[in-house]
């Protein structure tokens, strides 16, 4: 896949901007808080139809203007793909792929495909299991639209069943319609885990073997912390269900479900050692390359063609040789980098890059 276009109006501080890009590396440099970052999270946008940065919509419209607008296309071995949103200070979104109305974000999968290493992805392995979780969801979803729906069905009947416990905590809601709940999570939970159990199975050698050709002297190794054992999809909703049923009593007594997708993790350790707990700054980030330029190869592998790779503001982040050895990784994928000055590691390595120089809004070709 390649990435073609990008046209804006009114989005973030971007009043109308079309912007057309090349093969290989493209680098977007400037000042901070100029709108660099701006242009990648637009790319982003199409591909998943939420942003990296905010779950607020109307952040993203230009401020005093009421809707804002981004098109992306994207050369794929079919032909070209095009994907529109419009954006509504209202909070309405409205979505086109190529020209035709879409109802679902799930429509928008599979159209514009990007893996985005930023600095919130450096936060993931030292955060919370809510960030190692969604960057699971976001990679498989990008190559399997039902997943998307999945976790929407999943999500809904998780609300469902927390407000439900809630109710039979003040006596307003009738007891036996927890089993209803229950299997309608059992059924979603199980198809969920399963399906990031398989890209688990596909990210480990992955991704221990290119942290071990960026780290060379330590060894990476993961943990799934799944919420059922079972590998068949009948067995592990029965398993899920016995699970919710079991913990009746605690959901009541806390008010929320306990067992479910919804508390898996991903568990890093370095030469055994826990990762979050133990594991240093550089440490922490040479495993974040690994597993971002693993995610970037499954994602070739699922969908035949290769994503779009942004590094948006991180080789600042990192020392002389992880943006040596992030760079090599690159290869003949199309990237697109944003910092404040081009790196001397770009011109070492012989990359050609195509470099626009940003300023307020502004994009100008260097």
């Amino acid at each position: 896949m390649k990435l073609e276009k990008l046209i804006l109006r009114d989005f973030r501080n971007y009043s109308e901007l079309t912007l057309s890009f090349a093969e290989g590396v493209t680098v977007f440099t400037g000042e901070n808080a100029q709108g660099k970052t701006n242009l990648v999270e637009a790319v982003y946008l199409c591909c998943t139809g939420r942003s990296h940065r905010t779950a607020h919509d109307k952040e993203l419209i230009r401020r005093g203007c009421e809707q804002a607008y981004v098109r992306c296309d994207a050369a794929h071995r079919d032909g070209m793909h095009r994907v529109e949103l419009g954006l509504n200070a209202s909070g309405r979104k409205s979505l086109r792929v190529n020209g035709l109305p879409a109802r679902r974000l799930g429509e928008l999968m599979g159209h514009v495909n990007a893996v985005i290493f930023s600095p919130e992805d450096l936060n993931m392995l030292r955060g919370g299991p809510g960030g190692r979780r969604r960057f699971m969801d976001m990679e498989i979803s990008q190559s399997n639209a039902v997943y998307f729906y999945e976790l929407q069905t999943y999500q809904r009947a998780l609300l469902q069943r927390n407000a439900l416990l809630k109710g039979l905590r003040l006596r307003e809601r009738d007891a036996d319609t927890l089993d209803v709940w229950d299997e309608q999570l059992a059924r979603s939970g199980a198809r969920i885990a399963l399906r990031r159990r398989e890209f688990f199975t596909r990210l480990e050698p992955l991704a221990v073997a290119l942290h071990e050709r960026i780290a060379k002297d330590s060894v990476l190794s993961l943990r799934y912390r799944g919420c059922v054992e079972s590998d068949r999809e009948d067995e592990a909703e029965a398993e899920l269900l016995e699970k919710l049923r079991r913990s009746r009593d605690v959901d009541l007594r806390l008010l929320a479900t306990q067992a479910g997708p919804h508390r898996d993790d991903i568990a890093f350790a370095i030469d055994g050692a826990e990762l979050r707990a133990y594991g240093s700054q550089g440490q922490q980030r040479t495993v974040a390359i690994a597993l971002k330029l693993a995610e970037l190869a499954i994602l070739e592998q699922s969908t035949g063609e290769s994503p779009v790779l942004i590094l948006d503001d991180v080789l600042s982040e990192l020392d002389e040789n992880r943006r040596r050895s992030l760079l090599c990784a690159v290869g003949d994928t199309q990237t697109l980098i944003t910092c404040v000055r081009v790196e001397a590691e770009l011109a070492a390595l012989g990359v050609a890059a195509q470099t626009y120089q940003v300023h307020q809004g502004a994009v100008k070709k260097q």
